[in-house]
């Protein structure tokens, strides 16, 4: 073996010595929390190492950058030094490492939640962390801990008796190659060369969140945590907590339900059939009926004249996980993200398709794009959906043909085939994704080269492929039963001129069509995401789980939300009234003769980031 493989043979060891450490670790976890693992199948012991070899690679990998950068120094560096750093650095991580093992796995039983920055706050109260801590767990701590250390310590020697870094004289060029090896590190830190990079939707495979939970990798968990640390603390803090809580709590008391109208006709016999489409990034400016521009998706507007419609339906926010959130989860978008990337809180709601697996429905999710983007796996797999169809269930060369994965009218084609198949009654999700940037459709409508006519010829795209789905299942025998909802995850600046703060841009369709709609309705009411799945279990005649944030459209006192990073909007049939952050007031103000209180809309987002910081 030449010199220089031989260095990188060396390298490589250090990686496998990091490797069997987080197996360990992974070993210890299932262990300790043996009563929720002897629960589970060989089968799903095995796929929580499978599924998450990727994090336990990446993390590995993130510890061999700064090494790897001395190695790259090795003509300026003696071996010595070099190995003297590796030794060091080595033990300071084994050090922090076998230290949150040992908070991992005596925090998890009563927390539910892998290892996070939050455990450090209650380092400054002793008497708590007395009162918590028994004796026999910090010896049980000490013992485990040390025992990593001494195990480990004795590898590290072991596999690196001369050191990691070879006793021999480097040529100067070879630091070129050395680099060039740190630096491909990149690919499995962020988990690939997929769209979205590595998060914990990455090792999600099951509807079981101990499962994913134990598939993870404790160390970037953690990481992470730091990461994520200033997104929760409540960023809307206007009045003492106790007063905040009795303004939101009187105004939920009083907001009760007025006149419900029947939106579509209940078969006492027959359970309807639901389709739920949402649309990626479009808002009502590119809907003709709906205020919007004409001639852009003339199968919408079409669809618009023949279904009851919401004219002032409004998005969460400005991000796909945030509408996402919303739509299925019934939880508001926060200021500076979203529930859903937050597993072990998101695991707390009811989520839309647990309502139709309560009902005996066949539930099923398709998407075309990467759906480790944003946690959406996970979040999909705690609604338990029977059936989820996913890029990776298309062939490749279709998987390429866009940035973000199978464009749309593929993904329509599937789920149009298989209703062939689908034994009634059925819930479907399908997820849009090809008007998402860069809007690189096999489709040309609008010529041009600015975003927003990219945009536009996106939008044409999708709309165009809606059109040949909603014919072609008008014609199946499926329709007569089925209730078809057609709606956004989110509105968009363009087609412009409309501000990021202002109402328009938040403000998208919502569709409610199909064989079971038999009463055209134009319902003016101010709605909002949140309010959907809550709304639409009632329409089906269904109880509804307790959802803080969750009403139905038709109660007394209409609002909606909505919420971008730097502030917040509120919308009551009195107009319109913007928040600032920066300012720490309201900078829009649609000036009304009318009375608005306006306390409730500060009470309502101190209440709900208090509340998503204590699930």
């Amino acid at each position: 073996m030449t010199f220089e493989a031989n260095q990188v043979f060396r390298f490589f060891k250090y990686f496998i010595f990091w490797m069997i450490f987080f197996w360990l670790a992974k070993v210890l976890f299932l262990v300790f929390n043996w009563v929720q693992t002897s629960q589970l199948s060989v089968n799903e012991i095995l796929l929580i190492f499978a599924y998450g070899l990727k994090m336990d690679v990446s993390t590995a990998c993130y510890l061999l950058v700064l090494p790897g950068l001395m190695l790259s120094l090795r003509f300026f560096l003696s071996p010595q030094f070099t190995n003297r750093f590796f030794l060091i650095f080595t033990l300071v991580f084994l050090i922090m490492a076998s230290f949150l093992v040992v908070l991992d796995l005596g925090l998890y039983p009563h927390w539910g939640t892998r290892v996070n920055v939050t455990a450090f706050n209650y380092i400054n109260d002793p008497v708590a962390m007395s009162a918590s801590v028994s004796i026999a767990d910090v010896m049980s701590g000490v013992l485990i801990a040390g025992s990593l250390l001494v195990g480990f310590g004795f590898l590290y020697r072991l596999f690196f008796p001369e050191g990691v870094a070879i006793n021999r004289k480097v040529k100067w060029y070879a630091s070129f190659l050395r680099l060039f090896l740190v630096a491909c590190l990149i690919i499995p830190i962020r988990g690939g060369l997929d769209t979205s990079p590595l998060n914990l939707s990455s090792v999600a495979f099951s509807p079981k969140l101990y499962v994913n939970q134990a598939a993870s990798n404790y160390l970037w968990n953690f990481a992470k945590s730091l990461e994520k640390r200033n997104r929760l603390n409540n960023p809307c803090t206007t009045m003492p907590k106790e007063e905040s809580e009795r303004i939101f709590n009187q105004f939920m008391e009083l907001d009760t339900l007025m006149h419900r109208p029947q939106l579509f006709k209940l078969n006492t016999e027959k359970q309807s059939n639901v389709i739920l489409i949402i649309l990626e990034g479009f808002s009502n400016k590119v809907i003709a009926p709906l205020g919007g521009m004409h001639g852009i998706a003339p199968n919408l507007d079409s669809l618009c004249t023949k279904s009851s419609v919401f004219t002032n339906f409004y998005s969460t926010g400005n991000r796909s996980d945030r509408g996402i959130s919303a739509l299925l989860g019934g939880y508001p978008s926060l200021l500076r993200t979203s529930i859903m990337v937050y597993p072990e809180k998101s695991s707390s709601l009811t989520l839309l398709p647990e309502y139709f697996n309560r009902h005996n429905y066949h539930t099923s999710f398709y998407y075309g794009g990467d759906i480790n983007f944003y946690n959406l796996k996970t979040f999909v797999l705690q609604g338990n959906y029977g059936k989820i169809t996913t890029k990776s269930d298309f062939p490749s060369e279709l998987g390429q043909m866009s940035k973000w994965g199978v464009p749309d009218g593929y993904v329509l084609v599937r789920a149009l085939e298989d209703l062939k198949s689908e034994m009634e009654p059925f819930m479907k999700t399908i997820y849009m994704v090809s008007s998402h940037p860069p809007y690189d459709v096999p489709f040309l409508k609008i010529k041009g080269s600015s975003n927003e006519e990219k945009y536009l010829n996106s939008v044409a795209y999708t709309d165009s492929c809606l059109g040949v789905f909603i014919d072609g299942f008008r014609k199946s025998p499926l329709w007569d039963n089925t209730l078809l909802i057609v709606t956004s995850d989110h509105g968009t600046l363009p087609p412009g001129p409309t501000d990021i703060t202002e109402p328009a841009s938040y403000r998208i369709p919502l569709i409610w069509s199909g064989g079971v709609v038999d009463s055209l309705q134009w319902i003016e009411t101010i709605t909002q995401q949140v309010d959907f799945g809550i709304s639409l279990v009632h329409q089906l005649g269904w109880q509804s789980d307790p959802a803080p944030f969750a009403k139905d459209f038709f109660t007394a006192h209409p609002y909606a939300f909505y919420m971008l990073d730097s502030g917040w909007g509120y919308v009551v049939p009195e107009g319109c009234f913007y928040f600032d952050q920066n300012t720490n007031d309201f900078v829009s103000n649609p000036g009304t003769e009318k009375p608005v209180d306006l306390k409730f809309p500060k009470a309502y987002m101190q209440v709900l980031h208090d509340d998503f910081i204590g699930r």
